[in-house]
C-alpha cells in the first residue's frame, strides 16, 4: 500500500499535462457509442487543452499569475534588511531536482539545471552579503547522493564558497522549509534569505513562514511574460512552453495542496 507520499508522486503526473489532457481525450473516445454528444465533447475539450499547454501563450499567463508582484532582490534591498531590526542570518538555497548523468558505471550524479540556477543565484547573494548558507534538499530514490550534497559541492568545489548547513531529509518543499526550520532554530536563527525560481517562490515563502522563519525572498529567473494574442507563434506548440506550463500548473497544484494540508 503506498504511502501519502508516493500516491502523491503516482497522482501528479496524471493530474498534469500532458496526461490530464490525453486522458480526457480517451475518456471521450470511450464514451463514443454510447453517448456520442459527451464523448465528442471530452475529446474535443482534451485536444483543445493538449493543444494550449504546449503553447507560450498558456506558459505566459499561468507563470505570470505566480510571478505578480516579485521583484529581484538588489543588493540595495539586501544592504537594507541587514541594517534592519531583525535582518537576515542565512542563505536558504532549495533544490530543484537532481539526476543521473547517463548510463555510466560507477553512476555519474549532477544536479538539475533548475538546481544549478538557484546554486548561481544564492551564491551570488552570500557574496552580496557574507551571510552562511544552508542548502536544502533530500535524497531521490534514483540517486545515492542528497541533491543538498551536490548542491554543497558545486558551492564548494566549482564556487568557492562555503556552506555551513546540509538538509538532505526534505522530499518536497513542506519538508524544506519545517526541516531547515528546525535546523536554524537551533542555531538561534529566525531571518533568512530564501532563493528559489520566481514561479516556485509563493509556495516556498508561504511554506517557510509558515515553520515560523521570516523570510526576504530572492526570486529568479522569471518564466513568465507578457502574453501576445495577436502573434501566432505565441499559440503554436513549443517545446519549452510544455516544461513552463508543466511547472507553473505543478506549482499551483501544490499550493492548493498545501493549504488543504494546512502547510500554509
Amino acid at each position: 500500500m503506498p504511502d501519502l507520499l508516493e500516491l502523491k508522486f503516482l497522482l501528479r503526473p496524471l493530474l498534469l499535462p500532458p496526461a490530464a489532457p490525453l486522458l480526457l481525450m480517451v475518456a471521450g473516445l470511450l464514451l463514443l457509442r454510447r453517448k456520442p454528444a459527451l464523448g465528442r465533447g471530452l475529446s474535443v475539450v482534451g485536444l483543445v487543452l493538449a493543444w494550449m499547454c504546449a503553447s507560450a501563450l498558456a506558459a505566459d499567463l499561468i507563470s505570470g499569475r505566480l510571478e505578480a508582484g516579485q521583484q529581484p532582490l538588489s543588493p540595495a534591498a539586501l544592504q537594507a534588511a541587514g541594517k534592519s531590526p531583525n535582518p537576515p542570518q542565512a542563505i536558504v538555497i532549495l533544490g530543484g531536482g537532481a539526476v543521473r548523468d547517463g548510463n555510466f558505471t560507477p553512476a555519474r550524479e549532477r544536479l538539475h539545471s533548475r538546481t544549478l540556477e538557484r546554486v548561481m543565484a544564492g551564491a551570488r547573494q552570500a557574496r552580496a552579503s557574507g551571510l552562511p548558507i544552508l542548502v536544502s534538499g533530500g535524497t531521490p530514490k534514483w540517486l545515492s547522493n542528497s541533491e543538498a550534497e551536490l548542491m554543497r559541492r558545486v558551492l564548494v568545489d566549482d564556487l568557492g564558497l562555503a556552506v555551513r548547513w546540509i538538509e538532505d531529509r526534505s522530499h518536497d518543499t513542506a519538508d524544506n522549509a519545517s526541516f531547515s526550520a528546525a535546523m536554524l532554530r537551533a542555531q538561534g536563527i529566525d531571518s533568512i534569505v530564501l532563493v528559489t525560481h520566481a514561479y516556485h517562490m509563493p509556495r516556498a515563502q508561504a511554506a517557510f513562514e509558515s515553520a515560523g522563519l521570516k523570510v526576504l525572498a530572492s526570486p529568479h529567473d522569471w518564466k513568465g511574460g507578457t502574453p501576445d494574442v495577436t502573434e501566432l507563434r505565441d499559440w503554436l506548440p513549443a517545446a519549452s512552453a510544455v516544461e513552463t506550463v508543466w511547472l507553473a500548473l505543478h506549482e499551483s497544484l501544490g499550493l492548493l495542496w498545501y493549504r488543504l494540508r494546512g502547510h500554509v
